[in-house]
């Protein structure tokens, strides 16, 4: 017989689809109670990926990122808690739908693989593990943010300019939106410079090499140049607007593909647990 708590992640699921739905309907319908119903729905779905996340920790006797399902269900838990912090800090709920629609989708994923709780192997024990593992849940996240303001944004400022400019009101929006993601990109990289250091470390401790060429590393890489290039046009007023926007959409299709499309397609040294 299944046991509630045996689907707890599904039911976080089903939460973040309402969740999900209440931010969308809100954008157009601009009802009160719509973000309130959000953020609760939201908060009880962050409360049940916790509690998931406690069990398998109990069961493992470690932190529960041991195969691509676990790392799923953390970094959706952390991008919950980050979605009710936008939603209370700046209560842009265009960017709330877009990160729960990624968390979602991320959820849906985390179905289909194994959900089996095992020790990790010993060759990978680690106390670099938890260190590059967490520091790759919060950039993913951070860039996460930058995509939902980065869609925000091509979405509500027009790509052409009209002969009057934009309304002030539009502008002010724009500035914002742009100012959150550059902030959010940012905190990114910080973190995910610290994940190929740490996962350097880690490497050269379990397979006798600091860098081997292998499929995730090689696209943590190509991520980092990625968001790299984004920060260091930043500063050109030519690459501001749409352009950056583009960028940080293409950066986190690439974070994306490096935490899915490796796995699943390329294999290689971190295909354990898949």
């Amino acid at each position: 017989m299944v046991t509630l708590t045996e689907n707890l992640d599904y039911l976080a699921f089903i939460l973040t689809i309402m969740a999900t739905a209440c931010m969308f309907l809100q954008i157009w319908l601009k009802i009160k109670w719509l973000p309130k119903a959000g953020v609760l729905l939201t908060s009880a779905a962050a409360v049940l990926l916790l509690v998931t996340v406690i069990m398998r920790m109990q069961k493992t006797g470690s932190l529960p990122v041991n195969s691509v399902y676990e790392f799923i269900l953390f970094f959706c838990l952390v991008m919950l808690v980050f979605t009710v912090f936008w939603l209370i800090k700046v209560k842009i709920y265009g960017l709330s739908a877009f990160t729960l629609l990624v968390t979602v989708i991320l959820l849906g994923v985390s179905f289909s693989l194994s959900d089996n709780a095992t020790p990790l192997m010993p060759a990978l024990q680690s106390n670099w593990r938890v260190a590059h593992v967490l520091t790759a849940i919060i950039s993913y996240s951070a860039f996460a943010v930058a995509f939902g303001l980065g869609i925000c944004y091509l979405l509500t400022i027009p790509a052409k300019i009209p002969a009057g400019g934009l309304p002030a009101e539009k502008l002010e929006r724009g500035e914002f939106l742009e100012k959150l993601m550059y902030n959010s990109v940012i905190v990114g990289f910080i973190f995910l410079t610290l994940l190929l250091v740490t996962g350097s470390i880690w490497a050269e401790d379990a397979w006798g090499s600091w860098w081997s060429w292998d499929p995730k590393e090689t696209w943590a890489l190509i991520t980092w140049i990625i968001y790299a290039v984004y920060l260091h046009l930043h500063p050109k007023k030519e690459w501001r607007g749409r352009k950056g926007c583009y960028l940080s959409v293409i950066g986190f299709a690439c974070v994306l593909f490096t935490l899915l499309g490796v796995s699943f397609l390329m294999g290689g040294l971190h295909s354990y647990g898949v």
